[in-house]
């Protein structure tokens, strides 16, 4: 048998329209009597210029090549509103175009403005901002009307503000020059000028500067002559373009009324808006075979315009929605109901209700944040909703602690989930929030509204919330049982947390073994973090003094403000660890306690300070924590490690 190859044959491959090779553009290699014919049925050398600016070869076609002149001059003299003046010798058809039309920076303050010249003779341009031209009046120009007593004609030779109506162009009464008797120059100008026309006026000048002023004030006419013109045709062209603009803006309306649109969109939409900003422009009048032709594509724009604006009104209405679920949900916390985190809040069926989403109904804002503030019928609902999703967790941290289903007749027991010795830990993220931060760990309420922190930068989306996640602990639950123990009282009874909190700062640590450290009971709960199992002992009242132990005290170093920028930097801070046993019970104006030995460990304190290497000493804060964490492995400082005391001053 004999092989046949076969062959494969494949379509050419088709390229997205984006991604096509792009055909060259012929409009260049047109020959200049076509490029010619095309042009010239322009209605403005504006057009011409923008043609003339879009390439190199086009620049030197039609602003470098004299036999392009024709062009710009049938155009000029064809232009709307009517035919350009004729320009100065000193101007080419292509400058004079631009000198007429480009715009330019506001003398004053300095935005970019296609506006004509104020004054053309002495090419001022302002922007429409009635303070640069009342400002610039006042401050850049100087009248010299009385020095020349109508003999100005004669005898200047720079330009100057050739009528009445250059800064106001809406006037009836409009005097130009030579009539008009008004001589306003620039300062700048004026000063050169004045030298100038002083040493030419002198009776020793020179005759080469007579000469030359005498040739320039034979020019001035022509200068002002053209400026007073192009003046009179600013004016015309200004009327006919508030003309034509008020009947594209009556077309548009009229048309927005047949089809039913939005006037103030219509203006707005990209293709209808380009189409009447340029026939303006142009002063032309926008007919009906220009909008019949972009009609469909209106109709899309428009309704891409309608479809966002009322994506950007659910988005703020269903934002609006969510902060008033947050306000409500603070409102919970202030009142101590126990609420899960604000993320887990949401998705509470009557919450996710309420809330709804972007892109479904829209309740009214404002009506919803007062149904949510005093509407019985939203309080019971989620007060349901609170107790149905507590319950597992109820369960669960109920098992923790060791009582699985646990109920009880008495009505003066606590619940173990309420008693202070229910105590938990995130074994998730380990981290508790600044409400937390003291105990380092988390009652009930707390593991409820807990929230682990989200470390990926690109998703800030809230973690899901997770009973497995806690664990019972072993530590602080231990430590809060022994002092409990040593009070004389049960985690079941109600006043438990009023007796211990009422210990003050009469709890000693006997697991640091080498200092003298007391706390009160919030701080007992952190500390107890640093031992595997803590020692405790109750001092007898009056054997600690009030100051020794002062709450809240770390916590205010750590603040970002000045104050406590200020205060870390004080040198008043000694370490608990490293002061002698008697020490601690020593206060902060040299007092000391009933223990004799106290007495003979003050009698050596001079001498131990003395020493360079000596450790017990006053530090700043922030060297404090360095000294905690280096010498003593401590990597949160506590109100515990610490108290802050002015040194002494010796005599002599």
């Amino acid at each position: 048998m004999s092989s046949k190859k076969k062959h494969h044959i494949s379509s050419p491959l088709q390229l997205p329209e984006s991604e096509s090779i792009s055909q060259p553009c012929l409009f260049p290699t047109l020959p200049l009597e076509l490029l010619a014919e095309i042009l010239i049925q322009t209605n403005s050398p504006r057009d011409i210029l923008a043609v003339a600016r879009t390439s190199k070869f086009f620049c030197s076609t039609l602003v470098r090549n004299p036999a392009a002149n024709f062009i710009w001059r049938t155009v000029r003299k064809k232009c709307l509103p009517s035919a350009l003046p004729d320009p100065t010798p000193n101007f080419s058809e292509a400058a004079y175009a631009a000198f007429v039309y480009d715009g330019g920076p506001c003398e004053m303050c300095k935005k970019h403005t296609n506006e004509f010249y104020m004054s053309f003779a002495a090419r001022i341009r302002l922007c429409r901002d009635p303070r640069c031209g009342k400002d610039f009046i006042a401050g850049h120009l100087v009248d010299v009307t009385y020095i020349f007593k109508g003999r100005a004609r004669d005898a200047i030779w720079i330009p100057y503000v050739e009528s009445t109506r250059c800064f106001e162009p809406l006037s009836i009464i409009g005097i130009a020059w030579p009539e008009n008797p008004t001589v306003l120059i620039r300062k700048s100008e004026w000063e050169r000028f004045r030298a100038n026309h002083a040493a030419f006026s002198a009776p020793t000048s020179s005759e080469e500067l007579r000469k030359a002023c005498t040739d320039q004030i034979a020019k001035f006419p022509k200068v002002m002559e053209l400026a007073v013109a192009l003046q009179k045709w600013k004016y015309s062209y200004g009327a006919m373009h508030r003309a034509i603009k008020g009947q594209n803006e009556a077309w548009a309306k009229e048309l927005a009324r047949q089809e039913g649109w939005n006037v103030h969109d219509l203006f707005e939409c990209q293709s209808y808006g380009s189409l009447h900003r340029r026939k303006t422009s142009m002063l032309e009048e926008v007919t009906l075979s220009d909008s019949l032709s972009i009609k469909s594509l209106v109709e899309a724009q428009l309704l891409k315009m309608q479809e966002h604006r009322q994506n950007r009104r659910n988005e703020a209405s269903y934002s609006q929605r969510r902060d008033d679920v947050e306000q409500y949900y603070n409102r919970l916390r202030s009142s101590g109901t126990v609420v899960p985190s604000l993320s887990e809040f949401r998705k509470l069926p009557v919450m996710k209700t309420v809330q709804g989403s972007v892109t479904g109904p829209r309740p009214n804002s404002k009506g919803l944040a007062l149904d949510l503030k005093k509407s019985g019928l939203v309080a019971e609902l989620v007060a349901a909703d609170l107790k149905k999703w507590m319950e597992p967790a109820r369960e669960r941290l109920s098992e923790l602690l060791g009582f699985p289903s646990w109920k009880s007749a008495s009505k003066t027991k606590l619940h173990p989930l309420d008693r202070i010795t229910a105590r938990f830990r995130c074994q998730r993220c380990g981290k508790v929030s600044k409400r937390y931060e003291v105990e380092g760990c988390l009652d009930f309420t707390g593991v409820c509204a807990h929230e682990c922190p989200n470390h990926e930068k690109k998703v800030q989306k809230p973690v899901d919330w997770s009973i497995d996640w806690f664990v019972k602990d072993e530590r602080a639950s231990n430590a809060v049982a022994r002092v409990l123990t040593l009070a004389e009282i049960t985690d079941e009874e109600a006043t438990a947390h009023d007796t211990v909190k009422a210990l003050g700062a009469r709890i000693q640590c006997l697991s640091c073994e080498h200092a003298f450290i007391v706390m009160d009971f919030p701080t007992l709960i952190g500390h107890s973090h640093r031992h595997d199992d803590m020692q405790v002992a109750i001092l007898p009242e009056g054997e600690v003094q009030e100051h020794a132990f002062e709450s809240g005290l770390s916590t205010g170093l750590k603040y970002t403000n000045f104050r406590a920028k200020k205060r870390r930097n004080e040198a008043i801070y000694w370490c608990r660890h490293c002061a002698p046993a008697s020490e601690s019970a020593v206060d902060g104006e040299g007092q000391v306690s009933r223990d004799e030995r106290v007495a003979n460990a003050l009698q050596n304190m001079d001498k131990k300070r003395r020493r360079k290497n000596n450790k017990f000493r006053a530090m700043g804060f922030n060297g404090l924590r360095s000294h905690l964490k280096e010498l003593h492995g401590i990597q949160m400082v506590s109100d515990e490690d610490f108290f802050a005391r002015k040194p002494v001053e010796r005599q002599g």
